[in-house]
């Protein structure tokens, strides 16, 4: 435990020399280079804050948001609202939101790691990591992580929510053989049944732990990110003290308060893990170039961002310019329609919860602008906040 919380404390003091802090901490930024096409940008961070805050004020229950500046010049965060509707309980830098998708990119980025490492290939067939009384036609660890596998968006029956390996890869075999279920490679398809197999695949290569536990000891932790898991892999009492609740409004304008803090354990590579402020600053941080928290991590982040053509096209072309937009491993990529630079990003929902991060590339590694967003609420896309609060930092 010593050890964890001195690894914290390296962490913080490189992110306070990186200039990451409150948001109130921030002093005046030059907005002068972008103020003739980005008319909209604030003159500081807090101000761009404050003001996407109460754009959507009416549409949000709780929401924290964080952003990082050209060439690192600042970086902040900054929380508003409720973690529970009627509360009065403010959300802070600790306080879990469910991310949802945005956990793709993080499983993403444990398999650009192995294969970095040599110990898989990216175009190596699932076939050859699952057991023998599996056979899975042709589909690649490539197919699954940029959505071109064919797999339908969540997994058929017999096992619509897999509670283990067994029970996800039966479904894989099922759906395989289904052609109103599998419409095969080299076609896009959103599928968080795909990233689930990629996930537990990965898992079953790298020994006997579970997905969220591999991801957490050679993703996660490395870059010290240490509040990001899933639920179930928390301190209960830890988890329950600092929890946002979703929330989910109904079409007369109320908010229920949404219970379901998981998904199932197969497809939990999908979408399962929960965050805060200060470790999706750090993801940020370390997607831009800011950081440098570990270069293996680092490195595979970088790879996961590459274009691989336009979704669903099978394309070999290899830039935004040519491709109008791309995906990477998870990640989209399209233009910028402020900057007119290259947007990276990803956005994530599940029940009650909605969250966002991307980032305009700059010339060079450590040079672009990003945020995130993190809301407990489902009226609004986290995309939609996201994207206006990129066009408006500083």
């Amino acid at each position: 435990m010593l050890r964890k919380y001195k690894y914290i404390a390296v962490v913080l003091l490189a992110l306070m020399a990186s200039g990451i802090g409150r948001a109130q901490e921030q002093t005046q930024a030059n907005t002068t280079s972008n103020a003739a096409a980005c008319p909209q940008r604030k003159a500081t961070v807090e101000a761009a804050f404050d003001a996407i805050a109460a754009k959507y004020s009416s549409d949000i229950v709780g929401m924290c948001v964080g952003a990082i500046g050209l060439n690192g010049e600042y970086a902040a965060t900054k929380c508003y609202g409720e973690t529970l509707t009627g509360s009065g309980i403010r959300p802070t830098d600790h306080t879990l939101f469910w991310t949802g998708s945005v956990t793709k990119t993080m499983t993403a980025t444990l398999l650009a790691l192995r294969v970095n490492q040599g110990s898989v290939q990216l175009n190596g067939r699932v076939d050859d990591y699952l057991s023998s009384a599996y056979h899975i036609p042709r589909i690649t660890l490539l197919q699954l992580a940029d959505m071109e596998s064919g797999l339908q968006r969540n997994p058929p029956d017999p096992y619509q929510t897999p509670a283990d390996q067994t029970q996800l890869y039966t479904d894989l075999q099922a759906c395989v053989g289904d052609s109103t279920c599998w419409k095969g490679i080299n076609r896009y398809s959103y599928s968080n049944f795909g990233y689930g197999v990629l996930g537990n695949v990965l898992a079953d290569h790298d020994g006997p732990e579970k997905w969220s536990l591999d991801n957490f000891y050679n993703v996660m932790a490395p870059l010290g990110m240490f509040d990001t898991k899933t639920s179930e892999d928390y301190d209960s009492a830890d988890f329950l003290l600092r929890r946002a609740y979703g929330h989910i409004r109904s079409s007369a304008g109320d908010w229920t308060a949404s219970r379901t803090t998981n998904q199932s354990f197969g497809v939990a590579p999908a979408g399962g893990l929960w965050s805060t402020s200060t470790d999706m600053l750090i993801w940020l941080g370390n997607a831009t170039g800011v950081l440098q928290g570990n270069p293996g991590v680092d490195a595979a982040l970088a790879m996961t961002m590459e274009c691989r053509g336009p979704w669903g096209k099978n394309s070999t072309c290899s830039s935004v310019q040519d491709c109008g937009s791309c995906t990477g491993l998870a990640w989209t990529e399209d233009t910028d329609p402020c900057t007119v630079g290259i947007r990276i990003s990803k956005s994530g929902a599940v029940p009650g919860f909605r969250s966002w991060i991307g980032f305009v590339k700059g010339p060079g590694r450590g040079t672009g602008r990003g945020v995130f967003v993190l809301l407990n609420s489902d009226a609004i896309k986290g995309t939609t906040i996201g994207e206006k609060l990129l066009d408006m930092i500083p």
